[in-house]
């Protein structure tokens, strides 16, 4: 791994790989770059693939000090890809980071090609959504909380490496991290109502895929179908061969393909 120094603080990353096209590798709040590792081995044999730890998680700075809104996360990212030189790339964000890999897309028109979204709450959540995210921002409850949504995102299977991603590598992040995700979780729903109708006010939309596996609910996926018909960018691809919230450790091949698929190649 390497570390990116700017400012006050550090980013650690992984770059492996090459080609025209970089792969850039968003992982979701409260967990590390760890969870795309499988996916990384494969998709590097093709393109470039960057993924990384955003800051006050994993191996990246971990300062108290250090803020950890929405805002300054897309600051990072923007600042890592400049000294990249990463002139051409795709991203692939695990759920709720989706929010930041979409205002990326509008921050670098010219460089972003496509954005794949893995499991993410496509369409306005349930209230019980919104008493989950408010529950992880108070210090009474994040705990329970947290421990709930690991138990739901295994999805009812026993996916060892899917298992202890969650209740081990993510377990390790602290309160302030887990509040910190929640107040960005809420106020992105509360802006934007769904991403679906986030992405149908895009001035200069690009192409979308969205691909997940744990929500099998049929009108789930019928409302992103009849989304994608009336916005051609987006498509939607629900994994057949996973069950849990990260289809893309829980079958990196079944993901992989669907990349593949998508960007054409």
């Amino acid at each position: 791994m390497t570390a990116f120094h700017f400012g006050t603080h550090s980013l650690d990353y992984h770059d492996a790989g090459s080609g025209p096209l970089t792969l850039v590798l968003l992982p979701g709040w409260c967990e590390s770059k760890t969870v795309f590792a499988p996916f990384s081995a494969l998709a590097s044999e093709r393109y470039r693939v960057i993924s990384f730890d955003w800051r006050g998680h994993g191996l990246s700075s971990c300062d108290d000090a250090l803020s950890l809104g929405a805002e300054d996360l897309l600051a990072d990212i923007h600042q890592l890809l400049a000294a990249l030189q990463v002139e051409s790339f795709v991203t692939l964000s695990v759920a709720h980071a989706s929010w930041i890999a979409v205002a990326l897309a509008e921050l670098m028109p010219q460089q972003v090609k496509g954005l794949v979204f893995l499991d993410w709450i496509m369409t306005q959540p349930a209230p019980a959504f919104f008493q989950s995210v408010q529950q992880m921002q108070r210090p009474e409850q994040w705990l329970a909380a947290r421990d709930a949504l690991f138990a739901f995102w295994q999805g009812g299977v026993d996916h060892q490496p899917v298992k202890h991603h969650l209740t081990v590598e993510m377990a390790r992040e602290d309160f302030r991290l887990w509040q910190a995700a929640g107040v960005a979780i809420e106020h992105a729903y509360r802006q934007y109502q769904s991403p679906l109708n986030r992405l149908s006010e895009l001035g200069s939309p690009l192409p979308c895929r969205h691909i997940y596996s744990l929500d099998r609910d049929e009108n789930y996926l019928r409302q992103q179908q009849v989304f994608a018909t009336d916005h051609p960018f987006f498509s939607v691809l629900r994994l057949e061969h996973a069950r849990t919230h990260l289809g893309i450790l829980e079958r990196p091949d079944e993901v992989y393909r669907a990349v593949v698929n998508f960007l054409g190649d």
